[in-house]
C-alpha cells in the first residue's frame, strides 16, 4: 500500500482552508461511499465555519477478505472471522493503514497549511478502528476523532504502540454506535472505548443509538456535527 492512497478531495469553498476532516469508508466501501458528508455539513448549518474545511475521503486498496472466502473487496486490513476478537488479526495490514492515515494528516499540514489543531479524523467500521488507532499513536496533537460504528481488533498492539507522552490525552473523541448492530456487537464497541479510555484519553465520549443496525441515523449525524463544530469553530 503506497504511502498516499487515491481519495476523493473535496476542498473548501472559501481559501484558504482553515480546517480539514479526513473520514474513511468501511469493509467493501470507498471514499464516494462518504462524499455526502459536505452536503449535509452544508444543509444542516450546524458547523459555522463550514465553507473553510477541506474534505478528504480515502479510498481503500481492494484485497482478498479470508471472512468473505477471499472475495477481493475495498478494505483496510484483512478480516478472518466477523465478530470474534479471538481469531488471528491481521496486524501489519491494519498498521500500514495507520500509515497511511498519518501521511493524510500530514499532506493537510505541509501541503495546505491547515493547523492540526483543526484536522479531524474520522471513520466508519474498519474506518473508525484505524481512526481511533491512529490517534493514539500520533506524535503531535490534532482536533479530534469520530469513530462510527468502530472496535479495536488488536488491543495489545494499540497499547504496545500509543504514545505514551499523551500528546493527544485531552483530544476529543466521539464513538457513536448502534444498539441492534449484527456486524459489529456493542460490546465490542463498548471494549474499544474501554480501552482507549484506560489508555487516557480523557475527552472520550461513548454513545448509543436505540434500534440503529451497522449504519448511522439522524440522531448520530446531528451529534457528530455538534461535534465537529466544538472542535473546528472554536
Amino acid at each position: 500500500m503506497s504511502s498516499l492512497v487515491s481519495a476523493i478531495k473535496i476542498p473548501a469553498t472559501s481559501k484558504p482552508a482553515k480546517s480539514a476532516i479526513i473520514f474513511v469508508h468501511g469493509l467493501g466501501d470507498s471514499g464516494e461511499g462518504w462524499s455526502w458528508f459536505p452536503q449535509l455539513v452544508r444543509q444542516l448549518g450546524i458547523i459555522k465555519s463550514r465553507d473553510s474545511i477541506n474534505y478528504v475521503f480515502p479510498n481503500a486498496p481492494s484485497m482478498p477478505i479470508t471472512a468473505n472466502g477471499g472475495y477481493v473487496m475495498p478494505a483496510w486490513f484483512d478480516i478472518f472471522a466477523f465478530g470474534s476478537s479471538d481469531s488471528p488479526q491481521d496486524i501489519p495490514g491494519f498498521l500500514k493503514s495507520c500509515e497511511v492515515l498519518k501521511s493524510l494528516i500530514k499532506e493537510q499540514i505541509e501541503v495546505n497549511n491547515v493547523p492540526p489543531e483543526k484536522i479531524i479524523l474520522g471513520g466508519f467500521s474498519q474506518g473508525a478502528a484505524i481512526s481511533l488507532a491512529t490517534l493514539s499513536s500520533l506524535d503531535f496533537k490534532i482536533g479530534g476523532v469520530v469513530a462510527l460504528s468502530g472496535f479495536c481488533n488488536i488491543p495489545e498492539t494499540v497499547k504496545k504502540n500509543h504514545n505514551k507522552d499523551g500528546v493527544n490525552f485531552e483530544t476529543p473523541v466521539f464513538q457513536g454506535h448502534g444498539t441492534e448492530d449484527p456486524l459489529v456487537a456493542l460490546s465490542f464497541a463498548q471494549k474499544a472505548s474501554e480501552l482507549y479510555k484506560g489508555l487516557g484519553f480523557s475527552k472520550y465520549t461513548f454513545k448509543t443509538y436505540a434500534g440503529m443496525a451497522h449504519s448511522s441515523n439522524e440522531a448520530e449525524l446531528n451529534d457528530v456535527m455538534n461535534f465537529i463544530s466544538k472542535v473546528i469553530d472554536s
